[in-house]
């Protein structure tokens, strides 16, 4: 019996240091692809494009192998960023937070704005759920599938937490605060409750959960810092980018400890119940760490080596034992915003 053995071309697998067995992500010639039936992690990156280029939508089995494209946005003629993706409990749709060249400068810049939109990764379509001008910051469906939860510009321009169904109905302000900045937004496995990063005037960002526009409850407490990290609203000390465990008693999160790592801070992983009680770290030293997601599988989260800038996709047990690294990529790659698939 012949064996035979897909290959990764050259230039990626010197990019990404990919095992030897993931498929060509790239061959795809349609518009968008659904997650193969063993993925088990989607991501951002613009791994294997040209530097500076925008992120597509990938997805990776739980042992790194299995490396796929899920959309293919950007063209020659106009750039395009899918900085984040949030799986419907199908596998089969996503909502997407996507930034395009809209006055046509070939550049991908913060007036363009960032919508919201519903990608069907079967089908190759898409819609519209709020425009660019909505300025969405963070996407969350349910796990219960029946509502979306994101943020986006609300009262004086700051963040606020919005709701919507689906099809992009009954959207709705959930906080409507001018004091504050409420950003994230991850919905708990009953589809009750979030939890979110809430920003107050000349305070640190801090994880909150809303139980509704009457109540909403701190849960972490920042630690001690002053310095602040360039071109974000974090000090040394905030916390950030908050999500449920699969049970909805607890939460992972990550705490700013220095502004190093080349200027985008080196951060812990730290997990709490949803009292407030039980602080922990679970990946803690010198290295960057972008938003953590918690799954039946364990954590999952994109590290950024502080000495290399290499860039890895990691996960690993809520306690912090069983550490696998998925996907490396090189310097100046982002592997963003991990969700388990459902």
């Amino acid at each position: 019996m012949t064996t035979v053995r897909r290959v990764v071309p050259l230039s990626l697998a010197l990019l990404c240091g990919c095992n030897s067995n993931f498929e060509n992500p790239f061959a795809n010639s349609t518009r968008t692809s659904p997650p193969r039936a063993s993925s088990a992690v989607i991501f951002t990156s613009n791994i294997g494009a040209t530097p500076g280029a925008g992120r597509e939508l990938f997805a990776v089995d739980a042992d790194g192998s299995g490396l796929t494209q899920l959309t293919f946005c950007a063209t020659p003629a106009r750039p395009c960023d899918t900085s984040q993706g949030s799986p419907a409990p199908d596998r089969q749709r996503v909502i997407v937070r996507r930034r395009l060249d809209s006055n046509l400068n070939g550049r991908l810049e913060a007036g363009d704005g960032d919508a919201l939109l519903f990608v069907d990764l079967v089908r190759g379509t898409e819609a519209g759920l709020v425009p660019a001008a909505g300025q969405v910051s963070a996407i969350d469906w349910s796990p219960t599938g029946d509502v979306l939860v994101f943020s986006a510009a609300g009262d004086g321009g700051l963040e606020d937490l919005f709701r919507a169904d689906p099809n992009g109905e009954n959207n709705r302000n959930l906080t409507a605060s001018a004091a504050a900045r409420e950003r994230g937004g991850r919905v708990d496995p009953s589809g009750t409750v979030a939890v979110y990063e809430r920003i107050e005037t000349g305070a640190k960002p801090a994880v909150f959960v809303f139980l509704d526009r009457a109540r909403q409850v701190r849960i972490t407490t920042p630690a001690e810092g002053s310095e602040a990290l360039a071109g974000t609203p974090y000090i040394v000390g905030s916390d950030a980018d908050p999500a449920f465990s699969p049970d909805g008693r607890s939460i992972v999160f990550r705490r700013l400890t220095s502004t190093g790592a080349g200027g985008l801070g080196t951060w812990d992983v730290m997990t709490v119940r949803n009292d407030g009680a039980g602080l922990a770290v679970v990946a803690s030293g010198p290295d960057f760490r972008g938003a953590p997601d918690w799954g039946a599988a364990g954590l999952v989260f994109e590290e950024g080596d502080g000495a290399t800038g290499t860039r890895r996709l990691v996960s690993m047990q809520a306690d912090g034992s069983g550490r696998r690294v998925l996907v490396t990529a090189a310097p100046g790659t982002d592997l963003s915003y991990p969700r388990w698939l459902p």
